[in-house]
């Protein structure tokens, strides 16, 4: 325990706190290397403003003042000598030379005694001295001057004995500053040399010691950052379980370790996780696979059994169907070789709480898994006992089979040696796997009802064809008896009729003639109803079959003063198809036509080939009443009539636009076109396809010449 207390736990240090540290030792390293170079720069300095600003100046000030004296003393002797005034010229310019000289040197000599010592001081001293003596050879000067241009002659020695004394003082200062100045600029060169050596020795100590201490910091961190990417990097190549070390290095870098190794977790248990979803996608898909080649719902048991015990791994799998009241239907099973089948699956419907937990498990869109039936609180349970009992499970998966609301039977998925821990793949392939069974038990009670219903409405179908046959067949022997009985009484073979006679006779006959109308229809429509057969098909000549049918509705047509106009095309104009059947389609829009005509109208009827569309026309145009436009979404409905012919109490059963449809569009791929507009009259259009007989091979190639086209669009 003293142990434990005395030792310290590891500090966690940051890669923020070792940088900063690295980057206070830089600036500390910089700031020392500055101010050594500084205090080496301030005194070459002072050095360089000594030189520049004092003692070079005073040198040349002082030599400035040696040489303008010596020109003065040298121009006054020639002219003393000679007597030539033109030898004064160096003196007259000397005198301002000398004082400009001499006020120089005194200032800088004055800046040099404040600034420096005592040597300072001799040479001001000094510079007063020559000054002073400077001056007492340019008032000796200006008196010998002066009595020279008076024609006087005077005495050399003073001047000269005034001019020796000067430059002996000026030989002393030069001497002086030539000495400071010469001391000055070794010193400098020795402070240049002295300063670029510190500089140069700061540098490499400061480099060093930033060497050092960054290669330590980069060692802490870049070391740790290595590890994790070589980690990272067998990860990569496939090591799944490389972990990062968490004990090395920075706390972010520990951090990202971590956090890595919490990632890599992750990801293994995704990979888990794919693994058992694609086994389980596998096994449903297999087992969706042999469901489908299964010939009944019974098979379809015995498939999902076998293949989900083995798919899962499971010791037994049980699956049954049951009725509202859970009573089994039907049951599989299948188990491993080393155990025994139940004996009577019935006896499950015996525990019947097991029907109702099927419904409520539906019901909630819920399966149960157990992991181990026998512990404490599922043991306590009767059902639960008496479950384990008749089929040996320890750990079980209980699945509903259902569809819609209504709840089919149940799958079990046991395992009898021992627990087991379910995963939710193995449970999604339970419910899948059960969702295919409810499936393809309904699909067999749908295919069952399709074929009752199926062989329901065939049975209808024979029925109404049988009794439309028959009633027919009924209505038409009467309508023949009535029809011979009119025909004689309106030919007088039983005697004189009378005025009102004859008119209930017209009556009876036009009501004679619209029934037979009727009958016909319901017969047409029986028979195209039953469909046409295509074997019977042969050329149908569109020219013959409107002369067929002018020459059966002429009379209805001069009955009403309506005048026919027939145009029956080319003889090219052959079509594939019923005869009978077209030629029922082509009354029935012809006689419309008469129909819907006002008395002593012109109905026009032609037949028009298109070589280039393969197409022939049957164009019906009448210019009678026309049919509004509100009807016209409903003209080919069966027994619909339009308003202004039921207004107008025109007869018709409104079969015949039905009827023309179904032959030219359903039974001979044409199309039927109707305009109409109300007060104008209507054009119907059959469009039916080309028949072209196969040329005989001499007549391939050869130029035929066609028909003239008319290109009608409805």
């Amino acid at each position: 325990m003293a142990e434990r207390r005395g030792r310290r736990a590891p500090t966690v240090w940051t890669t923020g706190s070792r940088l900063r540290k690295l980057v206070l030792m830089c600036w500390v390293i910089l700031l020392a290397f500055s101010l050594t170079a500084l205090a080496s720069t301030q005194r070459q300095w002072e050095n360089i403003r000594q030189l520049t600003l004092i003692s070079g100046p005073a040198k040349s000030a002082n030599d400035e003042v040696h040489q303008a004296m010596t020109d003065a003393q040298a121009g006054l002797i020639g002219y003393q000598l000679s007597g030539d005034r033109a030898l004064l010229e160096p003196y007259f310019g000397a005198r301002a030379r000398t004082t400009t000289a001499l006020a120089t040197l005194q200032d800088k000599l004055a800046l040099g005694a404040a600034e420096g010592g005592g040597a300072a001081k001799e040479n001001l001293d000094l510079g007063t001295r020559q000054q002073v003596e400077a001056e007492k050879w340019w008032a000796n000067a200006l008196r010998v001057e002066q009595a020279l241009s008076r024609g006087e002659r005077t005495d050399l020695f003073e001047s000269r004995a005034l001019f020796r004394r000067f430059l002996g003082a000026n030989d002393v200062l030069g001497d002086r500053l030539s000495t400071a100045l010469v001391r000055a600029r070794l010193e400098a060169q020795s402070q240049v040399t002295q300063g670029q050596a510190i500089s140069v020795a700061v540098a490499l100590v400061a480099l060093v010691a930033m060497l050092v201490l960054g290669r330590r910091v980069a060692r802490t961190i870049s070391l740790p950052l290595t590890e994790l990417r070589d980690t990272v990097v067998r990860q990569r190549q496939g090591e799944g379980g490389a972990r990062a070390q968490e004990d090395r290095g920075s706390s972010e870098v520990r951090s990202v370790a971590a956090h890595f190794n919490a990632l890599t977790e992750q990801n293994l248990a995704l990979q888990h996780t794919q693994a058992l979803a694609l086994g389980g996608h596998r096994i449903t898909s297999d087992i969706g696979r042999a469901m489908r080649a299964a010939s009944d719902t019974q098979e379809a048991l015995d498939v999902v059994c076998t293949e989900l015990g083995a798919g899962l791994g499971a010791d037994r799998v049980i699956g049954h169907t049951f009725d509202v009241d859970h009573m089994v239907l039907l049951g599989a099973q299948w188990h491993r070789p080393d155990l025994t089948p139940v004996e009577d699956l019935t006896l499950l419907q015996d525990l019947g709480e097991l029907g109702e937990l099927a419904e409520e498990l539906w019901l909630s869109h819920e399966c149960r898994t157990r992991d181990d039936l026998l512990e404490a609180e599922l043991q306590g349970r009767e059902q639960v006992r008496s479950f384990c009992e008749a089929t040996g499970a320890r750990a079980s998966i209980m699945v509903p089979i259902g569809f819609g609301d209504r709840v089919i039977g149940m799958i079990y998925v046991l395992m009898v040696r021992g627990p087991r821990t379910w995963s939710t793949a193995e449970t999604n392939v339970a419910q899948a796997v059960a969702g295919f069974v409810a499936r393809a038990i309904v699909e067999a009670e749908n295919q069952a009802h399709r074929r009752e219903y199926v062989h329901k409405v065939e049975m209808l179908d024979r029925q109404k064809s049988d009794f439309l046959a028959t009633v027919s067949h009924e209505l038409r022997t009467p309508l023949t008896s009535i029809t011979g009985y009119v025909e004689l009484l309106q030919d007088g073979e039983v005697g004189e009729l009378t005025t009102e006679q004859k008119r209930m006779l017209e009556v009876i006959n036009r009501s004679t003639a619209r029934l037979r109308t009727l009958i016909e229809d319901v017969m047409t429509l029986s028979r195209i109803e039953g469909g046409v057969s295509k074997s019977k098909f042969a050329e149908v000549s569109v020219g013959a079959l409107i002369t067929h049918v002018v020459e059966e509705l002429g009379p209805l047509a001069s009955s009403r003063a309506i005048e026919l106009e027939v145009d029956v095309g080319p003889e090219g104009a052959v079509v594939m198809g019923d005869k009978a059947s077209l030629d029922r389609a082509v009354v029935n829009i012809l006689s419309n036509a008469i129909k819907f005509s006002h008395e002593g109208g012109v109905v026009t009827i032609n037949s028009v080939l298109d070589q280039e569309a393969h197409r022939v026309l049957i164009i019906c145009q009448d210019h009678g009443v026309g049919i509004p436009a509100q009807d016209h979404g409903e003209l080919f409905t069966r027994f619909f009539r339009a308003s202004n012919a039921t207004d107008q109490s025109i007869p018709g059963t409104g079969l015949g636009l039905s009827i023309c449809k179904q032959i030219v569009e359903d039974h001979h791929g044409g199309q039927l076109r109707l305009i109409s507009i109300e007060g104008e009259g209507t054009t119907v259009v059959i469009d039916l396809p080309l028949h072209e007989p196969p040329q005989p091979p001499h007549m391939i190639g050869n130029d035929s010449h066609s028909a003239d086209v008319f290109d009608i669009r409805v």
